[in-house]
């Protein structure tokens, strides 16, 4: 068996610990690593890290910063490491001598599109460089897995060879018993970001509760922990929905709380509106109501409404389609035992398909044999930039980031910078 250094570009979900999609997202992928029997390291970034006063030192994760990546390998030499980013790669040596495996979580690209992040142009070049440092590659849905083809080429790979391979978002095969109490709760929990947009699906919901005085909405989310991102159309839709006396709001919470609530509650509302980021995501959030016992209505148009039509775990519909979801609405209100029998397959669903010991086989095969791979140079080269285009490039940088940070946090990043 490999020793694992895997390395989480975001918090990971310890004991009173809020958490990320990105984050379970690692703590799947490393779990199911140790459910084959490798020892894994863990590391997340030492920004991310709020230690409860109880943690015990054996269970707290190797803390990181960026310039230090390289270090901490040196310092550990695992026979494989894995990095649940792609753009953690940009702080390892050109010729790492060990055998690295990449997650790709999701479209970061198509992400920083969404934020109106000027920094778009340099990523592009950065992550060509970046996975050109890898071995083999892991990402969370087919659709996904098409989408990193092309870039998989541009870095000098031979897709002749199968680099990249699915492990879906996964849970532990240790499924919470459901136990939903009191008035029918639908939940929504997760981080404001601006590529999601639930706005018209829980107005939808809100404005049929009212008007026929029956059901509840507990309403869980707020900023990233960690990283300075804007939150798109949240602050206006927290306002609508703190305005109804059916939505309990609360902000993010730890992990282990939420699922408590969760388990407890009937129905997860999952609808946002179509886009490209969306189209590709296999939404971590959803799983986890499933792995909960919650059958979710969820967009039509999503990799996992495949799972969740053919489990009969819930509802997949158009976000747009109003109707529609009022239908559901009614049924759901006044069918309690259909959500019985849909949570039963809901869970069954997670049992047969998204544990992590049942999907890490790609990743486990290949830390079992782990090579580092001949590729060809990157196809695509950077191209210079005058002056002026720097220049003008560092100002939108720093509008930006003052927009999203404020002053402190421009010259905290500034001084990070300077340090590296």
């Amino acid at each position: 068996m490999a020793n694992i250094l895997l390395i989480s570009g975001d918090i990971l979900p310890y004991p009173g610990c809020p958490t990320t999609g990105a984050g379970l997202r690692a703590w799947g992928i490393g779990k199911g690593l140790e459910s084959r029997g490798h020892h894994v390291l863990w590391a997340m970034p030492n920004s991310s890290f709020a230690c409860p006063e109880d943690m015990s030192h054996t269970h707290r994760p190797l803390l990181y910063d960026h310039e230090g990546l390289s270090g901490l390998i040196e310092k550990h030499r695992p026979d494989v490491v894995v990095l649940q980013h792609w753009r953690l790669a940009s702080n390892l040596d050109e010729f790492l001598d060990i055998p690295l495996a990449i997650d790709f979580h999701g479209p970061l690209l198509l992400e920083i599109q969404f934020q109106n992040n000027p920094a778009l142009e340099h990523l592009r070049y950065e992550k060509i460089r970046a996975i050109h440092k890898a071995d083999f590659f892991t990402c969370a849905g087919e659709k996904q897995r098409h989408y990193f083809f092309p870039w998989l080429m541009l870095a000098g790979f031979d897709l002749r060879e199968d680099l990249i391979q699915v492990i879906p978002v996964s849970l532990s095969p240790d499924l919470p018993e459901h136990q939903s109490e009191g008035d029918t709760t639908f939940v929504y929990g997760g981080v404001f970001l601006p590529w999601q947009d639930p706005e018209l699906g829980l107005q939808t919901l809100v404005e049929y509760m009212e008007t026929h005085q029956k059901g509840r909405l507990k309403f869980f989310g707020g900023k990233h922990p960690v990283i300075a991102v804007p939150t798109g159309i949240y602050e206006g839709l927290v306002k609508q929905l703190e305005q109804s006396s059916r939505v309990h709001m609360s902000p993010m919470i730890a992990r282990d709380d939420l699922l408590q609530i969760y388990r407890r509650s009937h129905v997860a509302i999952d609808l946002m509106q179509r886009n490209a980021e969306r189209e590709l995501a296999f939404t971590t959030r959803t799983v986890e109501y499933l792995w909960c016992g919650l059958p979710v209505i969820y967009n039509s148009y999503a990799e996992l409404a495949d799972y969740i039509r053919s489990y009969d775990a819930g509802w997949t519909l158009d976000p747009q389609d109003q109707d529609a979801l009022w239908h559901v609405l009614e049924e759901i209100l006044n069918t309690p035992e259909l959500l019985e029998e849909r949570s039963f397959h809901a869970q069954r669903l997670v049992r047969d398909y998204l544990t992590w010991d049942r999907t890490i086989e790609p990743l486990d095969a290949f830390c079992r044999n782990p090579v580092k791979r001949d590729k060809n140079a990157p196809l695509a080269i950077p191209r210079s930039h005058s002056v002026l285009q720097q220049l003008t490039s560092f100002g939108k940088k720093v509008v930006f980031h003052l927009e999203t940070r404020g002053v402190r946090g421009v010259i905290k990043k500034g001084m990070e910078k300077m340090r590296r």
